[in-house]
């Protein structure tokens, strides 16, 4: 590397140390911050350099690019889970070079965070990638990491993911996916799982949703602010399921007692990651309070706990496939009126009397299911707004004012 590149890259690395620093002391200093709420803080302001995570949990780390591979397996076999994201306004512009100018700014930044990771593969501390196949995007990381500079030199393990859920031949195809997943994650953690192992893991992660089902409950009581939520579910990959648990729970007790804020609003469209939770400052100085979301980084973090009839192997290799796979509601499946009769529900109408969609430039498949959403949810009677954005804050202003607008419709 040369001189001249060695001080960009100094530079972004500060300047991206900078925003996570910002965006951490502007929470620690709300109104509503509580020390439970640190532990969280303190994972993502330490940063998402993998070799850290790694030492952090003390197993093989695994970079996870989509949320359908099952966790409880990644645990079973003595791996954790890392979730590749980018919320820094500042890393594209290690990335954004080489690659297309109209692309996920969410993956770009990604991209971007990587090349400065500390570790020499370009894997971060990952001892293997698993890579399930949902946008475009994400079936390219590898290459455009190639391109970039920094390929991947760990093991990689793509997912086919069946793209229609309804159909018994590709639920059959998912489950031979998770049986190689179960392969190769015992190929990183030294260990394939047994029966015991595999039960007691999916033990933990109920436990998990347990503690997760009670935040969620607290947020559309409106008791917990999405933007709380929002830092406790992106903490979740930087250390283990089990302290992660435990640290919910210390929030929630906390929490019980406040009072709800804000008119309510369902939230939806792209994933919003730390430091860039520019959308969620701008709905509560709106006077807005998404007490619900369908967001892959917010309550979309689980499926649902898996629960099993058959306590064999195949069994609950069985009812992990069918959870990750049937109750994910990603956008590229095709089959997804699931995804709308969800936020029409009964059970979350009373909740919420409109719907803010916000979708990343270059977030096609987001952007695409806008199209058809929008005229269902008014079908339905609910207020509907669209947000189109980046990672600037140029654009802040315009957006507050539209969601102001969008605010004095729902009195």
């Amino acid at each position: 590397m040369s001189q001249r590149e060695d001080r960009i890259k100094n530079k972004i690395r500060a300047r991206c140390a900078e925003e996570i620093q910002e965006e951490a002391a502007l929470l620690r200093a709300r109104a509503d911050h509580a020390p439970e709420l640190d532990w969280f803080l303190d994972l993502l302001a330490a940063g998402p350099d993998s070799s850290v995570i790694a030492e952090r949990v003390g197993r093989p780390v695994a970079a996870v690019l989509c949320l359908q591979a099952p966790l409880e397996l990644f645990h079973a076999c003595g791996v954790h889970p890392y979730k590749i994201f980018g919320g820094s306004q500042t890393a594209p512009r290690l990335s954004g070079p080489s690659l297309p100018a109209v692309m996920c700014p969410m993956l770009r930044s990604a991209l971007g965070l990587l090349l400065l990771d500390s570790a020499e593969d370009g894997g971060a501390g990952c001892a293997g990638w698993v890579i399930p196949t949902t946008c475009d995007w994400v079936v390219k990381f590898p290459e455009m990491m190639r391109v970039c500079g920094r390929p991947i030199e760990r093991p990689v393990h793509m997912m086919e993911l069946p793209h229609l859920k309804d159909r018994p031949g590709s639920q059959e195809r998912w489950l031979e996916e998770v049986y190689a997943l179960r392969d190769f994650l015992s190929s990183l953690g030294g260990r394939k799982p047994d029966r015991r192992q595999l039960l007691a893991s999916m033990q933990v992660y109920q436990e998990a949703w347990g503690a997760f089902s009670e935040l969620t409950a607290l947020k559309r009581e409106g008791r917990l602010p999405a933007l709380w939520f929002s830092v406790i579910t992106n903490a979740f990959f930087f250390d283990s399921v089990e302290r992660w648990t435990e640290h919910v729970r210390a929030v929630a007790a906390k929490f019980r007692g406040t009072e709800p804020a804000g008119k309510g609003v369902f939230l939806a469209g792209s994933p919003i990651f730390f430091p860039n939770l520019k959308i969620l400052h701008l709905l509560e100085d709106a006077g807005l309070n998404p007490v619900a979301d369908d967001l892959c980084s917010a309550e979309r973090l689980f499926p649902g706990a898996v629960f099993c009839d058959d306590p064999s192997e195949h069994g609950m290799l069985k009812a992990m496939a069918q959870r990750y796979h049937q109750g994910c509601l990603c956008p590229t499946f095709a089959d997804n009126d699931r995804r709308v009769n969800n936020i029409v529900s009964p059970a979350n109408r009373g909740l919420f009397g409109g719907v803010v969609f916000q979708v990343l430039k270059g977030c096609h498949p987001f952007d695409l299911e806008s199209l058809s959403l929008e005229q269902r949810l008014k079908d339905e009677g609910l207020k509907y707004i669209k947000l189109e954005t980046d990672y600037t804050a140029e654009d802040s202003q315009n957006l507050l004012t539209r969601l102001e607008a969008c605010r004095s419709t729902l009195d």
